[in-house]
């Protein structure tokens, strides 16, 4: 998910009539849809002209302006590798070059005044709210898009309010914050409840959009699980609206392992949160049945305490560049490990592995990508015991060599760009199609 950090804003344009009233901006320039997306009256729908090129405004964490992590990965991805006819720009680029403004920010220079005193007013409220912790600490993002700039704005886990903006919209996330704060933060359930409760309350009535409820302003919301789309239609989402989208990572597949294995490597710089001390006692297992097994851990330089093993077995690499990772550690492994116990959508660092040839054991949670099973991906409870009765049946020749070739294989076959990106620009076609 995204990071705390006090973010922009974007909005609904003049002519919707779905936004609140509030939003509205009085003496602002009306944008007329025929007059900035010709093509949507005279090409007829999008979706049956996909050369069309769609200018897409990326909400999404970028590197450098949000805190790292899967979410920055995404956006790079998508960047690096757009759908077919799409054209991306992010928040970032388009603050700088005004084609999006947010709204409410305290001006240099003058008396705020209209809309954005308004706006200003619900961000000081929400803020407060969210410092106390009646709410969760991602704010929203009140927006104003240049609909002359843009054809459809993607908000990937930012909560955004888009005002005299009416561009379509497409929402997409891991997994909802609730299962966040109380499984990586520690919030208590009661906690998760009552700030639940809070946000839904407080979305409603400013017109934002947290992808995690079910849709109401977006035509499409993506989401990284079955399981997550079922909440979400539990929850009374539209199922037109809710789709199932993977993440992806681009690059080449190497050719599958054939060598005989021998290291078990676990990447993360969460120790507890994503496993690391039932790594060590499941190793304590794989070493009776394979002394010569090495153990390599990176990202944390942690030693707990409580699991002996010898000196030689385990080498602690502590924080280490991403790139290092994939151009030096990760093809010294055999198998990855990754029994985390708070995680959504397919974990980069395991589509990362895949990629390469590594068979993977990782938890069975319900929020993990579901397409991430078969003979290169153990799928286990988080237990040292089942996870170690992994690892030993991969430590055998023949069934590493096939889980390698099944593990590549997964990647080329959905988790590589090429496959992705066109599931994504399917989805703004949709969207485009779908919007009034």
């Amino acid at each position: 998910m995204s990071g705390t950090a006090e973010p922009p804003a974007t909005g609904p344009a003049e002519f919707t009539s779905r936004a609140p009233r509030w939003g509205a901006v009085s003496g602002r320039r009306r944008f007329r849809a025929r007059e900035h997306w010709p093509w949507r009256w005279w090409l007829g729908p999008p979706a049956l002209y996909s050369s069309a090129i769609v200018r897409v405004l990326l909400m999404s964490p970028v590197s450098g302006h949000d805190i790292p992590g899967g979410d920055v990965a995404y956006t790079e991805a998508l960047v690096a590798r757009p759908p077919e006819g799409v054209t991306y720009t992010t928040y970032v680029d388009a603050l700088a070059d005004g084609t999006l403004v947010e709204r409410g920010r305290r001006p240099r220079h003058g008396a705020m005044e209209g809309t954005d005193a308004l706006v200003f007013g619900a961000r000081a409220v929400e803020l407060g709210m969210r410092k106390t912790g009646l709410l969760y600490r991602e704010p929203y993002r009140y927006l104003t898009v240049d609909p002359g700039a843009f054809d459809l704005v993607h908000a990937h886990v930012f909560p955004v309010r888009l005002i005299d903006t009416d561009l379509p919209l497409v929402t997409s996330s891991g997994f909802p914050l609730p299962v966040l704060y109380e499984d990586r933060f520690g919030w208590s359930r009661g906690h998760v409840v009552a700030a639940t409760i809070a946000e839904r309350a407080l979305s409603r009535v400013v017109g934002a959009e947290p992808s995690w409820f079910p849709p109401r302003r977006a035509c499409r919301t993506m989401v990284q699980s079955a399981h997550y789309r079922d909440e979400l239609l539990a929850a009374g989402a539209d199922r037109d609206r809710v789709v199932v989208r993977t993440l992806g990572i681009e690059g080449e597949a190497t050719a599958p392992r054939t060598d005989r294995p021998t290291t078990v490597g676990f990447v993360s710089t969460m120790f507890e949160e994503k496993g690391g001390t039932v790594v060590l006692a499941a190793f304590q297992k794989l070493l009776a049945e394979h002394p010569e097994a090495r153990l390599v851990v990176v990202g944390s330089g942690r030693r707990p305490h409580g699991v002996e093993l010898p000196e030689a077995s385990v080498t602690w690499m502590g924080r280490v560049s991403r790139q290092r990772v994939l151009d030096e550690l990760l093809p010294t492994v055999d198998v990855l490990v990754h029994p985390t116990r708070c995680d959504s959508g397919p974990p980069y660092v395991i589509l990362e592995a895949l990629q390469r040839g590594i068979p993977v054991v990782t938890s069975d949670l319900p929020w993990i990508d579901e397409g991430l099973t078969g003979p290169g991906v153990r799928r286990v409870p988080v237990d040292p015991s089942q996870v170690s009765e992994a690892l030993i049946d991969l430590f055998d020749p023949d069934t590493h060599a096939e889980a390698s070739a099944a593990a590549v294989d997964l990647w080329r076959t959905r988790y590589s760009m090429a496959v992705v990106a066109e599931l994504v620009g399917a989805t703004y076609r949709e969207a485009l199609a779908a919007a009034p």
